[in-house]
């Protein structure tokens, strides 16, 4: 019998399911979108909902909370700071769950998992910071190797006089 029970268990104990479904939370929040199977979609989008609603109110206990789910505050940082704000206008829905196919190797329905307004640049916070601060390195580096470089005084043809 499964009256009132909510959750799909993945035959996983408690600790192994709520870690499976932090991380696909965690990957969805840094990448904007995943493939999984359908019901893990499914059971990781009522929890990717809850958080993000709880995330639309930034205040120190809406953080705390946060972080005792993730456990990495720049995470929770990118959700209230990034994801959060564009969804000023829903209440509810902020993920939605496309239907892929099926995986080769067993026949499982595979789902993508993606925001409904996602960022224009994904990952973290931090992440971003990281890779703006590399895509400037790298400009100023080929900026400096497309320099002209100066040229050497073209030789004179010296012509030899025959007798």
């Amino acid at each position: 019998m499964r009256h009132r029970s909510s959750i799909t268990k993945f035959s996983r104990d408690t600790k192994s399911r709520k870690a499976l479904f932090k991380s696909l939370v965690r990957a969805l929040v840094e990448q904007g979108k995943i493939v999984t199977t359908e019901a893990k979609a499914k059971e990781a989008k009522r929890i990717a909902d809850k958080l993000i609603g709880k995330a639309k109110n930034d205040s120190t206990a809406t953080r705390r909370v946060l972080h005792r789910f993730f456990g990495v505050r720049d995470v929770v940082n990118t959700m209230v700071d990034r994801i959060a704000p564009q969804f000023s206008d829903r209440n509810s829905g902020f993920i939605r769950i496309t239907k892929v196919g099926v995986r080769r190797g067993d026949n499982v329905p595979m789902a993508e998992l993606s925001l409904v307004n996602a960022p224009e640049t994904v990952g973290t916070l931090k992440n971003v910071a990281k890779a703006q601060a590399k895509k400037a390195e790298a400009v100023k580096t080929e900026t400096v190797k497309k320099a002209p470089a100066k040229k050497a005084p073209a030789k004179k043809a010296v012509k030899k006089e025959t007798k």
